[in-house]
């Protein structure tokens, strides 16, 4: 029966299904007035996997179930991504340029992301898990699509080098930090810069969204951090201190206090009024990196000693001490799992690891990236777990009682 005259036009066309490593799972034969959540599915009936937890993605967007496939612009061709959730990703930037998503599951590398301009000295997951920002060394900046590696978006941040890049909570905003002194804050859909924060002495050097957003702190080689209000006119509240250049700052996520550390081997928690609440200072070595665990009651801290160290925020008191390498090589970066049960480090020797953080063992070493043409490790800058790609609503209709 022909369709009636103003009905969507309907066709069948072929889709290329992919996992997140760009391996292929099925070329599928489909309807353009199927439903995503029905192909999601087929999917999962022809891998003999109907207890998986899956959504479709594509152009680095996660597909609603309850859309068409003529109304998600799909066409013959196209390359759709199957995502299993939740599922934990890791990031890592090496001092060669590279940058390697790994998975946190299993610690096979999904993907390396080449092309950079230059040496990236920065990396952050996009609130939806899907987009990850890099900061680089010319003061470039490139949105990635996870799924694919191709570049989203490019531009010149800064006239110096950033040091650091941070995504907001809300999914809104993308920040930098630069060698420049200034701390810029982004939007992350256009890319348009939307304030440049100035006023530090010395290079900002690290940088981080408070958990609702409308907070951005900086820290700097001046010795101190500024608060800084993203939406409101105020003057930035700046906490000193230190006797360091600050070299890592993090939020708690519940918004009640920051952490900084810095290069005199100092660690203190500040409220978001800027009162000091808790100095675990001295800790006889330089800290690099300092993170919060999402339920804010511990605190992870790398530093030059080639340890991390997790304090407890209530005492003050070191509850976990891991040995994160074989030397005394610097433990640049720490992140926790958005569940906090696992910590992913990153030193400068090339060791890249995750441990349990109940009882401080390694689950997880990934293999060490080797310099093109040697044996020689290549050290990692900075990691970042993945929040996750979040899930689509379910839109289905509610039974009424």
């Amino acid at each position: 029966m022909p369709e009636a005259k103003g009905a969507p036009q309907s066709e069948h066309f072929s889709l290329q299904i992919t996992r997140m490593n760009g391996v292929p799972l099925a070329k599928m034969k489909v309807h353009s007035l199927q439903t995503v959540g029905e192909l999601i599915t087929a999917i999962k009936t022809a891998a003999r996997a109907d207890d998986l937890n899956m959504m479709l993605a594509f152009n680095s967007e996660v597909l609603q179930p309850a859309l068409t496939l003529q109304d998600a612009k799909l066409s013959d061709g196209c390359n759709v991504v199957a995502i299993r959730y939740p599922e934990l990703f890791l990031a890592a930037t090496y001092d060669d340029g590279l940058t390697k998503i790994w998975s946190a599951e299993t610690g096979n590398c999904e993907r390396t992301i080449e092309g950079c301009s230059s040496v990236v000295t920065g990396v952050a997951f996009g609130a939806s898990g899907l987009s990850l920002v890099l900061g680089m060394m010319d003061g470039h900046v490139q949105l990635r699509s996870v799924t694919s590696g191709e570049i989203i978006r490019e531009y010149r941040a800064h006239q110096a080098p950033i040091a650091g890049v941070a995504c907001s909570a809300n999914g809104q905003l993308l920040a930098t930090g630069s060698l420049d002194r200034t701390a810029i804050v982004w939007n992350f859909e256009t890319g348009r810069a939307m304030k440049v924060f100035s006023g530090h002495s010395g290079s900002v050097t690290s940088l981080a969204f408070s958990s609702d957003s409308l907070t951005l702190g900086t820290g700097s080689e001046d010795f101190t951090v500024r608060l800084w209000k993203v939406v409101e006119k105020r003057p930035e509240t700046i906490l000193k201190g230190h006797a360091g250049c600050i070299k890592a700052v993090n939020f708690s996520q519940h918004a009640k206090g920051l952490a900084s550390g810095s290069t005199a081997g100092e660690v203190m928690i500040w409220s978001m009024t800027g009162r000091l609440e808790l100095n675990l200072s001295p800790l006889g070595f330089a800290v690099c990196a300092v993170s919060y665990s999402p339920d804010g009651m511990s605190l992870a801290v790398g530093g030059t000693e080639g340890q991390c160290r997790i304090f407890s925020i209530g005492t003050g008191v070191c509850i976990l001490a891991i040995q994160c390498n074989s030397g005394p090589g610097s433990v640049r970066s720490v992140s926790f799992s958005p569940a906090g049960t696992l910590l992913a480090t990153g030193a400068e020797d090339g060791n890249m690891s995750v441990f349990g953080t109940a009882d401080g063992h390694c689950k997880l070493a990934m293999p060490a990236h080797v310099r093109e043409g040697t044996d020689q490790s290549v050290g990692v800058f900075a990691v970042a777990f993945s929040p996750g790609p979040t899930p689509p609503p379910h839109r289905g209709r509610v039974a009424k009682p």
